[in-house]
């Protein structure tokens, strides 16, 4: 029997949204399929399945990408689907647990490409405020000032979700030193 359950995690909350559907792989759950605040399941044996999700360096069509995700296959990985470049793989528990970060380093870059692309998010928020106060200032309309102001929304909450993993890039630079 399939199952779709509708829920929002923030990209920066990838490790939470890993722990629910691990969660949801224990209870018998297994994840199959990913949309836009869609996750699909399968019922499995109970603990059958470990799931990871990992941002791709690349679009899913790229080269390397095909080549990363044929290497992981190749080592019992199965890959469940990818949502813009949010990609989600699974294994049999049975094969051992699935880590798709071996170190500290492998996790600062993964965060490091999160903080990126929300940084990219922010500046075409931004872009698009002034634009909307070009248009206030130049035709008077104010709808511009309101599209202004949602404009804000998201550059907060794309700040916060940068400074949540600005500040686990931070410690896990410092765990890497003690380390060294």
């Amino acid at each position: 029997m399939r199952q779709i359950v509708h829920k929002l995690f923030w990209i920066w909350d990838y490790e939470k949204e890993e722990a629910w559907l691990n969660e949801m792989a224990a209870k018998g759950f297994s994840l199959i399929s990913v949309k836009l605040l869609a996750y699909e399941f399968e019922n499995t044996m109970p603990g059958e399945y470990h799931v990871c999700s990992q941002i791709l360096e690349h679009s899913r069509r790229h080269p390397e990408t095909e080549n990363y995700i044929r290497f992981l296959e190749e080592t019992g990985v199965q890959h469940v689907g990818t949502y813009i470049r949010q990609a989600y793989f699974r294994r049999k528990t049975s094969e051992g647990q699935l880590n798709l970060f071996s170190d500290n380093a492998s996790r600062i870059k993964h965060m490091n490409q999160i903080i990126a692309l929300l940084a990219a998010l922010i500046c075409l928020n931004l872009f698009n405020a002034c634009l909307n106060i070009f248009n206030y200032v130049i035709y008077r309309h104010p709808l511009s000032l309101f599209g202004t102001t949602i404009c804000f929304f998201p550059i907060v909450l794309l700040s916060i979700g940068i400074t949540k993993l600005s500040l686990k890039v931070k410690k896990l630079k410092n765990e890497q030193q003690i380390f060294e």
